[in-house]
């Protein structure tokens, strides 16, 4: 039987025992919670910095589809910078169309009005020397003729028609001259009926008339108008040159007849006289 010291330092050493394990469990615990709390407030930092992260990433995400909705607006008003220039570009091309029409407009007056002008001047008188001079002047003003020279057409029995000079402006060589008829430029346009036209620059320096005009009426030639050359500024002939060439051609040998007939019956009640014989 065990004596009473002995039962004592049993139970001593349980008592002791069980205290130090009841501390390890505690100081156990303890460090295990602080390491909890500590866990813990990592996980909220971390929980704290996803969330900076996330509310930094839908900014982001925010600005890249704000600056994509830009970069779709810069495009579309390119787009409609170039629409609006090519309209403007097809708008100054349509102008600038309407401008060239207006001025060749404007020349197509311009050439009517100078043709009704001369028509009037040619018809305007029945003296021939009148007649005569107005061809001239027509020539000086609206073609810019240096010197002009008027042939005629003359006839010998038995021979074929000449042309002979009835009028010169600055080319008094030509007086006195005759051209065969077929023979050369004039004789050439007064056979065929055929306007002669050299390109002033090609006849610079030659004798030969720059252009024969023929004078019809009823089909025949009944002279040409030579102009030898032009003045200093007109370096070539322009179209309404050539519309008052047909002019002439057409109605220059209409006055030069009725002026010649005029001249025989030396007044108006006389010319008139002559219809009673009609």
């Amino acid at each position: 039987m065990k004596d009473k010291r002995s039962t004592d330092t049993e139970n001593f050493n349980f008592s002791a025992r069980s205290e130090e394990f009841l501390e390890t469990f505690f100081r156990k615990g303890a460090e295990f919670t602080e390491q909890l709390l500590r866990e813990s407030q990592r996980m909220k930092s971390r929980i704290q910095e996803l969330s900076d992260e996330n509310v930094v990433l839908r900014s982001q995400l925010a600005s890249d589809d704000a600056v994509k909705d830009l970069l779709v607006k810069v495009q579309a008003l390119e787009e409609e910078k170039v629409r609006i220039r090519d309209n403007a570009d097809n708008a100054r091309k349509e102008f600038e169309s309407y401008e060239d029409r207006y001025v060749e407009m404007e020349q197509e007056l311009d050439q009517m009005a100078n043709l009704y002008v001369a028509s009037s001047q040619l018809h305007a008188t029945m003296e021939a020397s009148q007649v005569l001079s107005v061809i001239e002047q027509m020539l000086m003003q609206f073609v810019g003729a240096g010197s002009v020279g008027i042939f005629l057409r003359g006839l010998r029995e038995g021979q074929q028609p000449y042309l002979r000079p009835v009028h010169a402006f600055h080319c008094e060589e030509i007086c006195g001259t005759e051209v065969g008829w077929n023979s050369g430029p004039l004789g050439e346009a007064a056979a065929n009926g055929v306007q002669f036209i050299m390109e002033p620059e090609k006849a610079a320096g030659e004798s030969s008339p720059v252009a024969c005009i023929p004078m019809m009426f009823g089909g025949d030639a009944i002279g040409v108008i030579a102009i030898y050359s032009l003045l200093e500024q007109k370096k070539k002939f322009v179209n309404v040159d050539y519309e008052l060439f047909r002019l002439l051609a057409d109605h220059a040998a209409s006055a030069i007849i009725g002026s010649g007939l005029f001249a025989r019956t030396e007044s108006v009640a006389a010319a008139l006289d002559c219809f009673d014989s009609l």
